[in-house]
């Protein structure tokens, strides 16, 4: 953000510096093409609206990359793109063709597919820390053979067991 405006302002001085009269012209060419103020007006609230829009889209963008991973922020941004695609084909009346609905199409499940992976992924997780606080006292050393945790003394199965 700050670099868009330390850009305006470096690209904007040499122009005042160097046509004082400038402004004047401008606004010279614009009324003799037809161009009126409030139509000027209209382009520069416009214009205003959009900035405002794209520094708080980067603003919140760069929020919530700190609070969330990389990943699910790309795949948040994929969707945005997905949302951004139809609704200004549903409000400009523009025609989605075939290609554009299989892109569509493949965003929105490669979207699910993870988001899908991911929570079985933190659910197998879980299950895995839960059963390693139940059981962890029973483990299987695999490398020996032999059970670790508390065992009866006549064999190295654990309390128990009849094999």
């Amino acid at each position: 953000y700050r670099m868009q405006q330390i850009g305006c302002l470096l690209l904007s001085i040499p122009v005042v510096l160097e046509n004082t009269s400038l402004p004047s012209r401008v606004l010279q060419y614009l009324s003799t093409e037809g161009v009126t103020i409030r139509l000027l007006l209209r382009y520069f609230m416009l214009c205003l609206v959009n900035g405002v829009a794209f520094a708080s889209y980067n603003l919140s963008s760069t929020t919530i990359l700190t609070r969330i991973s990389v990943v699910h922020h790309a795949a948040l941004n994929c969707i945005r793109r997905v949302f951004a695609i139809v609704v200004t084909s549903i409000v400009f009346g523009l025609q989605i063709t075939f290609l554009q609905i299989g892109g569509i199409s493949v965003s929105v499940g490669a979207f699910f597919s993870y988001i899908h992976f991911k929570s079985n992924k933190s659910l197998q997780q879980s299950r895995r820390r839960e059963m390693k606080k139940k059981w962890g006292s029973l483990m299987l050393d695999a490398k020996r053979g032999n059970w670790r945790g508390k065992t009866s003394s006549s064999s190295s199965l654990p309390m128990g067991s009849t094999d």
